[in-house]
């Protein structure tokens, strides 16, 4: 990495015919970009559903957010993307099938002013005693990273940022840091923060560049985060996973997925086969409490 500049020093960047050799790039690193993936066209019709979705009035505050975690059931311009040959290409080779379902989608909206968020991973898969949703459905060897940043991504005006090599199992955190209690953020080491860690200047870390319509990939593991927001800001992502993986959850399957199904193409009907949505207000009955003493959480 060239630490003056936050930018990597080997390549990340690939067409989207070379599926095969990005797949190579995040496995090394965790995380790669793959260029052109969808046209300029689809972008602005991504970012004009977020707004009539997450935003029809308009209203947002600046320095805020809205995010969107069941997105695919109410944007008809993403279910474009299982139309697109060059997506499908890549959803095939990264899970090695092309037997697949919807596993997550979602959405954010950012305004202008809001800081740099805490960095953190999605993987709970060391979390033995599922608690939140997130705990049921981001335990698998899925990539976390598909997503589209719609105005691109750059250290001057918003995108995403990630520490390379984070996504290795067994790794200890960038040097001078320590994980939290559940190992979903770190905080300087001997300095602990409640709400984790919210700045650039950690080891490893890389502001990616990208440009709208580019893809953003990056592993199950990998440590993420995203940079300060300068413009109104539009992402949206869909996750699908291979049928193999049957996941039995432990909510019902709400009633806007229940709609979405309904009005899926009966060529696209088959990727709703297994997929569970989520209820974001789920949680598993308490079983332990365990001493708030920054060792342990509840579950």
């Amino acid at each position: 990495m060239n630490d003056t500049n936050k930018q990597p020093n080997y390549n990340i960047y690939f067409d989207r015919d070379n599926i095969k050799d990005a797949l190579v790039c995040m496995n090394e690193y965790g995380y790669c970009v793959i260029r052109k993936m969808i046209g300029l066209k689809l972008v602005e019709e991504l970012k004009y559903s977020i707004d009539e979705i997450m935003d029809p009035a308009r209203d947002l505050p600046q320095a805020s957010n809205r995010y969107h975690v069941q997105f695919a059931e109410e944007s008809k311009p993403l279910w474009k993307l299982m139309n697109h040959a060059p997506y499908l290409n890549y959803l095939s080779q990264v899970h090695q099938t092309n037997n697949l379902c919807l596993h997550r989608s979602a959405a954010i909206l950012r305004t202008a002013g809001e800081s740099c968020g805490t960095w953190h991973t999605d993987w709970r898969g060391h979390i033995k005693e599922p608690r939140t949703p997130n705990d049921i459905l981001n335990r698998y060897s899925l990539p976390s990273g598909n997503w589209f940043y719609l105005n691109g991504s750059h250290p001057d005006y918003s995108g995403i940022a990630v520490i390379e090599k984070s996504h290795i199992k067994d790794w200890k955190g960038p040097e001078g840091f320590e994980f939290n209690p559940n190992k979903t953020s770190f905080h300087p080491t001997g300095d602990f923060i409640e709400n984790g860690y919210k700045k650039m200047d950690v080891p490893g870390c890389i502001e990616v560049i990208a440009d709208p319509g580019d893809l953003i990939c990056f592993a199950p593991l990998t440590w993420h985060t995203n940079m300060a927001t300068e413009e109104r800001r539009y992402s949206c992502g869909i996750g699908f996973r291979p049928k193999s993986i049957k996941i039995k959850a432990p909510w019902p399957l709400p009633i806007t997925a229940q709609r979405m199904i309904e009005r899926l193409p009966k060529h696209l009907k088959s990727y709703a086969n297994g997929y569970t949505g989520i209820d974001v207000q789920w949680r598993a009955n308490p079983r332990i409490a365990l001493p708030k003493n920054g060792k342990n959480d509840t579950f």
